[in-house]
C-alpha cells in the first residue's frame, strides 16, 4: 500500500508571494540604477537568492513523497531530476524540530529531517497529513532501533505520536 503526501498550493502560497515580491523588489531597482553602483551587486545577489527560493518552491509544489512497505520515495515531475528513495532498513537519522513564531510558543511550524547513507530529506509541517507521515516514519525509525534527542522526543509527544518514559537518551540516529 502506497501513501502519497504533497504540498498544496495554499500551503506554499506565502512562499510564492515572497519569491515574486523579492524578485520584483530587486529587479526594478536593478533596471533603474547605474550599473557601476555598489548597490547593484547587492541587488543582483538578492535577486539570485529570491529566484532560487522561487525555484525551490516550485520543486516542492510539484514533488510527492510516497511511503510504501519498502521505504520512502521522493518523486519529482521533472525527468532530469533524480528520484530519491530511502529503504526502511537504511533509515539512519530522524529529527523533529519545532520553530515558534511567537514568544508564547503557541504558533509555529514543525520540520522533520530524516537521513540515510548519502541522502537527507527535509519535510515541513505544511505538507498534507504531516502527522500521519511523521507517525509512519517514527515507526520505521523505531524498527531500526534509532534513538531520539530530547527535542525530538518533546515534539513527538506534542503531536501525540509517542510517549517516552525512562528511555535512554539518543545514542545514534538523530541529526545534530
Amino acid at each position: 500500500m502506497v501513501k502519497s503526501f504533497s504540498y498544496s498550493f495554499q500551503s506554499l502560497f506565502g512562499s510564492y508571494v515572497r519569491a515574486i515580491l523579492g524578485i520584483i523588489l530587486t529587479l526594478v531597482p536593478l533596471l533603474l540604477l547605474n550599473p557601476t553602483s555598489v548597490i547593484v551587486y547587492l541587488l543582483i545577489f538578492l535577486f539570485v537568492v529570491f529566484f532560487c527560493y522561487g525555484i525551490r518552491t516550485v520543486f516542492r509544489h510539484f514533488s510527492h513523497i510516497e511511503l510504501s512497505d519498502t521505504g520512502i520515495c521522493v518523486r519529482q515531475p521533472f525527468k532530469w531530476y533524480a528520484e530519491k528513495t530511502i529503504r526502511w532498513e537504511e533509515l539512519g537519522g530522524f529529527k523533529l524540530s519545532y520553530y515558534s513564531t511567537r514568544r508564547d510558543r503557541e504558533a509555529g511550524w514543525m520540520h522533520l529531517k530524516i537521513k540515510s547513507k548519502g541522502f537527507r530529506l527535509s519535510i515541513d509541517s505544511t505538507i498534507s497529513d504531516f502527522e500521519k507521515l511523521v507517525r509512519q516514519l517514527y515507526s520505521g525509525a523505531r524498527k531500526n532501533g534509532l534513538s531520539f534527542d530530547p527535542s525530538t522526543r518533546r515534539n513527538l509527544q506534542a503531536l501525540g505520536i509517542a510517549h517516552f518514559q525512562n528511555e535512554p537518551t539518543a545514542e545514534r540516529g538523530y541529526l545534530g
